[in-house]
């Protein structure tokens, strides 16, 4: 009589292979929405980090003593584009102008490289790709980073 010996086969079968990538693409497909769900909200938090960072520094000039800055309109606006000598992706306009380049001067020396700050969410509001804030007591309607960054809440800014 002939003896049969078992192999000894280390491996998965065609089966168990077919079932492990169904698993995983199954998984896939439910983690997915919520991973890009993630990275948006890292984005906006990245933006309003940004935009908090150049406010402050605006605030803490126009509160120390030794400066003289007026009373008036300061808008902060970061673009989506990349920083130009000509084109800087973010720009700080001031009603009055005579304190632009003053406050320019102070960002600069607070955070060298203001000008380059970029958008990084796309969804502030349809169709556009920048953010704007303003340091008026009142903001506009229409303006949603602005009332994320007056009231902390990402609700009624869609």
């Amino acid at each position: 009589m002939f003896r049969r010996e078992k192999k000894d086969n280390k491996g998965f079968t065609l089966v168990e292979l077919v079932i492990v990538i169904a698993i995983l693409a199954i998984l896939v497909g439910l983690l997915a929405p919520q991973y890009t769900k993630y990275v948006e909200k890292s984005r906006k938090a990245a933006d309003a980090s940004n935009m908090d960072e150049i406010v402050k520094v605006i605030k803490i000039y126009a509160a120390d003593p030794a400066n003289e800055l007026s009373a008036g309109k300061y808008t902060v606006k970061i673009g989506d584009t990349k920083s130009t000598k000509d084109n800087p992706a973010t720009t700080v306009t001031c009603d009055p102008t005579t304190d632009q380049a003053k406050l320019e001067a102070a960002l600069t020396e607070s955070i060298p490289s203001w000008k380059d700050t970029t958008v990084k969410s796309k969804k502030w509001k349809d169709g556009e790709t920048s953010v704007q804030y303003s340091l008026e007591a009142t903001y506009t309607a229409n303006n949603t980073f602005e009332k994320y960054m007056t009231t902390g809440s990402e609700e009624g800014t869609k």
